[in-house]
């Protein structure tokens, strides 16, 4: 059950945008809203060791921080708390990731230069929170109208899908799932027939795009505001540019632990969505070591409760055991479509219009 939203700020232009947008989100699901900012110990430091006079110099500076804050909630136009605290960043941002809440940030901050070398903070605190975290590009204009989940189809994919049906309540959903074709040139060289690959390519296909079709089925998401895009593609290519072909406002990935080296050689799909998305982008905290599912985690209601009630926001767990809810649904090793489907054809193959 989500209680809280903290939107952590530094008074950028992102942040104040993230503080809009969690407002809309707060007075939409009726929960609590919270504002952050963090002061760097070792900055407020230094600052009193290099200004003396006058004394109280620093102690200035954190009530002119703690009045801006004050003012920032108070133009939310609805009950929000406002709290400073002293110590590193990262960590006392972190720190407030529990279970239960979402973290907003903004995308970018005051220092460019910074964000360019070692990372902005909403990409770095994607690896230490344990709760969902939001990070706001745009200017809010609204509820959110039109959502792109990804999923991989693994343990947990689920998730990412409930969390973005029970986020935006009413909003056209679309699950984009890319595909690599495992041993497709060992069965090539093999002299395996070209019919009989694609024979094999085209029924692979139409499996995954059940399965997709199934995950909106499990979760409650409506058929009709439901749209499965499945492609043969790299990972983050595909969902920047589903993302802008769909015109979609808000973006659901889900993240899943790795170890520091995997990640430096191989790069992060999370990392390169949050860097490149033209929308605000929801990270889900998936589990690390995923098994392939073949039954889904019972998350269907969520999504349809929040529609009928618009009250306390329910958000998935992480599951790391598959349950059957509402019939079977079998994901196996991923294979991939000849073909790149179009989004009119996948809109006419699920009923919408």
């Amino acid at each position: 059950m989500l209680s809280r939203i903290v939107t952590a700020t530094d008074f950028s232009v992102d942040a104040g945008n993230a503080v809009r947008r969690s407002a809309l989100l707060a007075r939409l699901h009726r929960i609590d809203l919270e504002l952050l900012h963090v002061i760097s110990r070792s900055s407020l430091d230094a600052v009193r060791e290099w200004v003396r006079e006058p004394a109280d110099f620093a102690d200035r500076l954190v009530d002119d921080v703690r009045s801006s804050l004050q003012e920032a909630a108070a133009s939310t136009g609805m009950p929000a708390s406002a709290r400073v605290e002293l110590g590193d960043v990262l960590s006392e941002i972190a720190s407030n990731c529990a279970q239960g809440r979402i973290l907003a940030v903004g995308a970018r901050g005051l220092n460019p230069l910074r964000d360019a070398i070692i990372g902005t903070t909403a990409e770095r605190l994607v690896g230490r929170c344990e709760c969902p975290i939001l990070v706001v590009r745009k200017p809010p204009q609204g509820d959110y109208r039109n959502v792109l989940a990804a999923v991989d189809l693994l343990e947990g994919s689920e998730n990412v899908l409930a969390t973005a049906a029970a986020i935006a309540p009413g909003a056209s959903m679309a699950a984009v799932h890319a595909y690599d074709v495992p041993f497709e040139g060992t069965l090539q060289r093999a002299g395996v027939a070209p019919r009989e690959i694609d024979q094999h390519r085209s029924a692979a296909f139409e499996k995954a795009l059940r399965a997709v079709r199934s995950l909106g089925t499990t979760v409650g998401v409506e058929p009709g505001h439901f749209l499965p895009v499945v492609e043969r593609s790299s990972p983050a290519r595909l969902i920047l540019e589903h993302e802008h072909a769909l015109d979609a406002d808000l973006l659901v990935i889900g993240k899943r632990s790795r170890s520091t080296v995997e990640a430096l050689l191989l790069g992060s799909t999370t990392r390169h969505v949050l860097a490149d998305a033209g929308c605000d982008v929801l990270v889900v905290p998936l589990a690390s070591e995923p098994a392939l599912v073949r039954e889904p985690a019972a998350c269907a209601g969520a999504a349809a409760e929040s529609r009928r009630t618009r009250g306390p926001l329910s958000l998935p767990r992480v599951c790391r055991r598959g349950r059957l809810e509402r019939g079977r649904v079998a994901y196996e090793t991923p294979a991939i479509p000849h073909h790149r489907d179009c989004a009119a054809a996948l809109r006419a193959q699920a009923g919408c219009r």
